[in-house]
């Protein structure tokens, strides 16, 4: 049975199964987007079960940062932007594509830092498959997104949250 929520999903499991601190709420993410403004909308929509930690919204940036970040540690600058908390004290336990980024440049970062985390991260994007909204995105488009990682993020903790496969939305 899939959880409705984020939330429900770490409820519903033992102590024993939980990845000790890593796993209470909030959850900490760093969320990959092109546009600022949806990463805001996302990023408050998408609380108070998961909280993005960093914001990249560039691909060039995720190159440079993502391996840090994964690893548990800052980014090797500044950010660029105010999305997020900046709080780095405790590890990302996901990292979540908009669907600004391609499956192209999804895939080269998964294969550049799987693995770099000491705990498994979930993956996620959006479904290759599906046509991704028109620019700028309707009516909605923060609030089905903020759903849709949500969902994704319960999928992959209701498996287990042991692996770091691509799960897609």
């Amino acid at each position: 049975m899939e959880a409705n929520t984020v939330k429900e999903s770490f409820e519903t499991k033992g102590q024993d199964e939980q990845s000790t601190e890593s796993m209470k709420l909030p959850i900490p993410i760093i969320l990959c987007g092109k546009a600022v403004e949806m990463g805001e909308m996302v990023s408050r929509l998408i609380q108070p079960e998961l909280q993005v930690i960093h914001f990249i919204n560039t691909f060039e940036d995720a190159k440079a940062h993502l391996g840090s970040l994964v690893a548990g540690h800052g980014p090797k600058s500044p950010s660029s932007n105010h999305v997020g908390t900046h709080d780095y004290s405790k590890p990302p336990r996901a990292v979540i594509f908009g669907r600004g980024y391609s499956a192209a440049h999804v895939k080269e970062l998964y294969h550049l830092f799987r693995g770099k985390a000491s705990h498994p991260i979930a993956w996620i994007a959006g479904d290759p498959d599906v046509k991704p909204p028109t620019f700028p995105p309707g009516q909605n488009y923060a609030e089905k997104a903020a759903d849709n990682v949500k969902r994704a993020f319960a999928k992959w903790s209701d498996a287990g949250g042991v692996n770091e496969d691509l799960v897609y939305y």
